[in-house]
């Protein structure tokens, strides 16, 4: 599915933008803005996916996939990923590759793009309906 942001291209991507999913984290790394992207992460619902450069300094991945350009590493907590942790310096979290277990780490420089499922939009339990009679 191709999704478009549905707002100007220096406006910030916020989850209300169809495209924010798919598109927020690659819009926020053009931009060099680690501290928005680490945002968007804590904002999101979940962190399915992140697109990370196996090369840049302070990754820790398996070392066969060192000679990769870039690496798809799903992170989906529960699925395989007991903790996703984040902060300034980039995301932390342990993953399965070839049945084992790696302590892996991703600089915000690191990540290129992934995928993040939105926060679910907040609706009103109850509402007042007008109806009965006027006196």
């Amino acid at each position: 599915m191709d999704l478009h942001h549905d707002h100007a291209s220096e406006a910030p991507c916020t989850p209300e933008c169809p495209a924010w999913g798919q598109g927020a984290l690659e819009l926020l790394r053009l931009r060099r803005r680690w501290s928005d992207m680490l945002e968007a992460c804590r904002t999101a619902a979940a962190i399915e996916s992140l697109i990370v450069e196996p090369s840049a300094p302070g990754v820790e991945l398996p070392e066969y996939l060192h000679e990769e350009a870039l690496v798809r590493v799903n992170l989906v907590v529960g699925r395989d990923t007991p903790e996703v942790l984040l902060d300034e310096w980039g995301v932390r979290c342990n993953l399965t590759f070839r049945g084992r277990r790696f302590d892996c780490a991703f600089p915000w420089p690191s990540v290129h793009g992934g995928v993040l499922r939105a926060p679910e939009k907040k609706r009103p339990r109850f509402g007042v309906i007008q109806g009965g009679k006027k006196d």
